[in-house]
C-alpha cells in the first residue's frame, strides 16, 4: 500500500509545464504572465526546492509557498 508521500511524488512526476503546476497547487495565475515568464518560474521554483533543508522532505504546503513566490 503505497503511502501519502509516494501519492504526492508520482503527483508532482506527471507535472510537466508551469501552468500545470499552478493548478496543481491551485496558485490563480495570469496565463499571459505566464506564457512569457515560464521559465523564469520554474527556475526560481527549483532554485527554492534546492535551497531546502538538507534530510527534511517538503510537503505540499511548502511546495505551494515556494511556487506561489516564484510566480510574483
Amino acid at each position: 500500500m503505497p503511502c501519502e508521500t509516494d501519492s504526492f511524488e508520482d503527483d508532482l512526476a506527471d507535472l510537466s509545464s508551469a501552468e500545470e503546476f499552478l493548478e496543481y497547487f491551485d496558485i490563480d495565475f495570469d496565463v499571459r504572465v505566464v506564457q512569457v515568464n515560464r521559465l523564469h518560474i520554474l527556475q526560481r521554483f527549483h532554485d527554492y526546492l534546492a535551497k531546502q533543508e538538507a534530510g527534511k522532505t517538503p510537503d505540499y504546503d511548502a511546495y505551494r509557498q515556494w511556487l506561489a513566490r516564484a510566480y510574483t
